[in-house]
């Protein structure tokens, strides 16, 4: 299913947001509270003190669970992948994600869905995002969208583009892909008006 701006596209984020929670620290339980009655409770009816009991038990869990979520996190907020434009070497100003790594597209797709699986997507990782893509400088709006891929993930879109990165690049400024002819099609850095950026 594809979908452009501004409909959400249904992603994984559950999966995420608990690969977040692994690196949470482990959390602080409350000791449960005494459980013997003192002489002024003496006269609480056993059913009475099972549901103190209860409510004690159910209020500790509510503050440990409180202290091992990652509410903080992106991902269990479901904001959105930021794209930007920077000027990379010889190839001028070209997209890149959040950490300012290249960003390609496939000669090989035909259509807003991703025809990168398998081997090619371990070599090409698909460009996700958890809600709506962002523009950040110098990047158009309205050019930016996403696509369901076949995982149930959504891939980042722009000018109709799904986008890679290339797993060969490492820090950001690299272009280790840019060109190649890899799995039946040519893989292209990105420019402004989301054409392939040819030569350099």
């Amino acid at each position: 299913m594809t979908r452009y701006r501004p409909s959400a596209v249904p992603v994984a984020a559950v999966l995420l947001a608990a690969a977040a929670g692994a690196c949470a620290p482990p959390p602080t339980l409350s000791p449960l509270p005494a459980l013997s009655p003192s002489p002024e409770q003496s006269a609480v009816s056993p059913s009475a003190a099972a549901t103190q009991a209860a409510q004690a038990a159910q209020t500790a869990a509510a503050s440990a669970a409180a202290q091992a979520s990652p509410s903080a996190s992106p991902s269990a907020t479901g904001a959105g992948t930021v794209v930007s434009l920077v000027s990379v070497g010889r190839l001028g100003p070209i997209l890149v994600d959040d950490q300012g790594r290249t960003l390609y597209l496939y000669g090989a797709d035909s259509s807003t869905r991703s025809t990168c699986a398998s081997d090619c997507a371990e070599a090409w990782p698909a460009l996700l995002t958890l809600g709506d893509p962002v523009a950040g400088a110098g990047v158009d709006e309205g050019l930016l969208g996403a696509a369901q891929r076949g995982d149930g993930t959504a891939q980042v879109l722009y000018k109709g583009h799904p986008l890679y990165r290339c797993a060969a690049d490492r820090v950001s400024g690299d272009t280790a892909g840019q060109e190649s002819e890899e799995y039946a099609g040519v893989w292209y850095a990105v420019n402004a008006l989301g054409d392939p950026v040819r030569g350099g």
